[in-house]
């Protein structure tokens, strides 16, 4: 009699010790969450969109130097196919850097490097302004001539502020939105680098850099006011530099009334709206540009812009500023789906350097924007520009390769009968759960 008590209470303790799936049927098994995929998975659409609209925005880059190297054969003994060679090495080369940094894990080797890169970008910034190395042009001393190439330390200091801002603000051990924790050390970095680019002077450049830390500063949750009080004190030093220097005055003089003086400080901005109004809405047709024939100064660098609403018209124009915007929301949905600190800085870090430097290029040739002089990414000429926008290409979509996603959640179908049965009922409430109710 007490063995047979024994068994007899023992036995619903052996069931109330298994597993909650093995006493539940299959179709009564709870919601469980899967492992989280790549982030390349759970946001497939955005990773081949950054792939596919930055090779697109190449290949128009590559057609309209094409179109302005013309211009190069106008002096005897010029290459008629300088412009579009050059870029196209460079571009080569810049999509192999692209695959490669694509395929390896940023997790192992950013933090570092972007230590290295950031100490290595200061120090050039820096050796600009020694005399016999550094070189000047357009009154700027940014370029260090290295043989056959020149190097442009301005244009990677925007990349290592990117790549030191995914590190030093991934790291910090405060709360969000923490004012000394998002100032140091990252912005008190982004304020050196953009002073030194100040110091070559090069305003365009320090304005993407400027806009580049506001933007993590955001990212990082900076609350509000303090947001307004960095952004005025930039907006206020801005201009006072320009209120001190003479051409940078004209250039603002001539945003605000470009037929005040349209061979004078008003006639590159005159030049490229008589490019876009020429272009009409289906343009002149490629290579058929007038304005590229020193008409226009600048065109296949900071202006390219206008000679390709000239040639292909409002609509071409259009559809390349769709790409941007596009190029934009895919850099945005990889960050928000992104769950990995770094790599959503970085994701979010990268989409802003291509998508704020295409804002202010092309603002500026509309004349809804001062002209600062920075190039548009992927299309004027420049090796510098492009290796570094190609590059910003590899990581985000080495991001996407290695970082963790989202996980999906999928629900598991429950037993239909009862929830038939549950609706039901005159309350409409589930069943109750008081003892002997059926």
């Amino acid at each position: 009699m007490s063995g047979s008590t024994a068994r007899d209470v023992s036995a619903p303790r052996e069931v109330a010790r298994r597993p909650r799936a093995e006493r539940l049927p299959a179709k009564e098994a709870p919601t469980v969450a899967r492992s989280a995929p790549k982030l390349k998975d759970s946001a497939r659409p955005a990773y081949y969109a950054t792939w596919g609209l930055t090779l697109v925005l190449l290949g128009v880059g590559l057609c309209m130097m094409l179109s302005v190297s013309v211009t190069t054969a106008v002096t005897p003994g010029e290459d008629r196919f300088a412009y579009v060679r050059d870029q196209g090495l460079t571009a080569l080369v810049g999509v192999v850097a692209l695959v490669l940094i694509s395929r390896f894990d940023y997790r192992r080797w950013l933090r570092g490097a972007s230590i290295a890169v950031l100490a290595v970008s200061i120090l050039s910034l820096l050796a600009v302004h020694i005399p016999g190395l550094g070189a000047s042009e357009g009154g700027a001393a940014s370029w260090i001539p290295l043989g056959p190439v020149t190097f442009q330390p301005s244009e990677f200091a925007k990349l290592a502020l990117v790549m030191a801002g995914a590190h030093l603000l991934s790291v910090r051990r405060a709360a969000p939105g923490d004012l000394k924790a998002l100032m140091v050390p990252f912005g008190l970095t982004g304020i050196i680098m953009c002073g030194l680019v100040l110091a070559e002077p090069d305003l365009g450049t320090a304005v993407i850099i400027g806009g580049l830390m506001l933007g993590f500063l955001w990212v990082g949750g900076m609350k509000g006011r303090h947001f307004a009080l960095i952004t005025g004190a930039g907006l206020g030093l801005a201009t006072l530099m320009v209120l001190m220097d003479a051409e940078k005055k004209s250039r603002f003089l001539a945003f605000l009334d470009p037929g005040a003086d349209p061979y004078g400080s008003g006639f590159q901005l005159s030049q490229a709206l008589v490019a876009l109004g020429r272009g009409g809405w289906f343009g002149v047709g490629p290579g058929e540009s007038v304005q590229k024939f020193s008409y226009l100064p600048k065109a296949h660098t900071d202006m390219i812009f206008a000679i390709l609403g000239e040639e292909f018209g409002l609509v071409g124009a259009g559809l390349v500023v769709l790409l941007f915007a596009g190029f934009a929301l895919a850099a945005w949905r990889l960050a928000r789906e992104c769950t990995e600190p770094m790599g959503r800085y970085l994701l979010a870090g990268c989409g802003m350097l291509v998508t704020l430097q295409a804002v202010v290029n092309i603002g500026g040739v509309i004349g809804a924007m001062p002209l600062t002089g920075v190039p548009l990414p992927f299309m004027s000429f420049g090796r510098n520009s492009l290796l570094v926008m190609l590059v910003a290409v590899g990581l985000m979509l080495s991001v996407a390769r290695w970082a963790p996603g989202r996980p999906a959640r999928v629900l598991i179908k429950r037993d239909e009968h009862v929830a038939h049965t549950d609706r039901g009922r005159r309350d409409g409430g589930p069943r109750g759960a008081r003892a002997g109710y059926r």
